[in-house]
């Protein structure tokens, strides 16, 4: 597991955030039944990003990729928590017997945190970056000191 604190340049990460809050951005409530079960009972928002962002977002989220060492990229989305949401329960973002990885880009800070099997707890800071092999069973635990917790996650193949 590797953490990584001012993971994007400042300007990189601002325009990125100020994307991803802005009154316009899309929010999804995930019911689809491709959802992992764990998903049916949450409280959460989701985007899924496709190739149909616009030039900008996709630059920036290209930069995210190379930064990451990303040969293939198979989903990314961002995950919008309300306060006082319920705990995850534990799961893996892929099931897939090749190697690959997951990044989890906190884009605000918070009390909330990601909690790992193992113990370990990695709190939602701003522009920090958690990179873990993507078998390796973890739940968000919801903020209760600010409306939402915003979380950017990569899941993808590297170098």
């Amino acid at each position: 597991m590797q953490i990584s604190p001012n993971f994007l340049k400042h300007y990189t990460f601002t325009e990125l955030k100020n994307i991803v809050t802005a009154k316009n951005f899309r929010w999804y409530f995930p019911e689809s039944k491709g959802e992992p079960e764990q998903y049916s009972n949450l409280l959460y928002y989701d985007h899924q990003f496709s190739d149909d962002v616009t030039p900008k977002l996709k630059r920036l989220l290209s930069t995210m990729c190379i930064q990451l060492g990303a040969i293939a990229v198979f989903r990314i989305k961002i995950n919008a928590t309300p306060k006082n949401a319920p705990h995850q329960g534990w799961h893996q973002d892929l099931k897939i017997s090749t190697p690959s990885k997951t990044c989890v880009l906190y884009m605000n800070t918070n009390d909330g945190y990601t909690e790992f099997e193992t113990g370990e707890k990695v709190r939602s800071e701003s522009n920090t970056a958690v990179i873990f092999d993507t078998n390796l069973k973890h739940r968000g635990v919801p903020q209760t000191d600010t409306d939402r917790r915003l979380v950017l996650n990569i899941s993808y193949f590297e170098k």
